[in-house]
C-alpha cells in the first residue's frame, strides 16, 4: 500500500501511475482519499486504466472499518464508481443500486 500510495501523491498530479500501483486491488480509507490526486473519478480511473481495482473503506482504515449503514454510504462522494467495503452486504447493496 505505501510502496504505491506515497509516491502516486507526491507526483500523481502528473498523471504518473507508480508501478506498484499496477495490476493489484487497493483499499483506501476514506481519511486519507481525499490526499489522492483526482480523487474520486480521475483516480479511479487511472488505477482501472492500469488493471486495479479500487475500494474504499470506512473512517481511517481499522480492522474491517466498512460501510455498513445507510448513513455511512451518505458520506461517499456523489456518483462514486469504485468498489465499497461493508461488512452488511444486505443493507449497503440496495442502498448503492438506487
Amino acid at each position: 500500500m505505501k510502496s504505491c500510495m506515497l509516491p502516486y501523491i507526491a507526483v500523481g498530479w502528473t498523471g504518473y501511475v507508480p508501478a506498484a500501483c499496477q495490476n493489484t486491488q487497493i483499499h483506501i480509507s476514506e481519511t486519507y482519499a481525499s490526499w489522492m490526486w483526482g480523487w474520486p473519478d480521475k483516480f479511479i480511473k487511472r488505477l482501472e486504466n492500469v488493471d486495479t481495482r479500487v475500494f474504499i473503506v470506512a473512517g481511517d482504515g481499522g480492522w474491517s472499518e466498512g460501510f455498513d449503514t445507510a448513513e455511512d454510504v451518505k458520506r461517499l462522494p456523489s456518483n462514486y464508481s469504485g468498489g465499497v467495503w461493508t461488512n452488511r452486504i444486505d443493507v449497503v447493496a440496495p442502498i448503492l443500486q438506487q
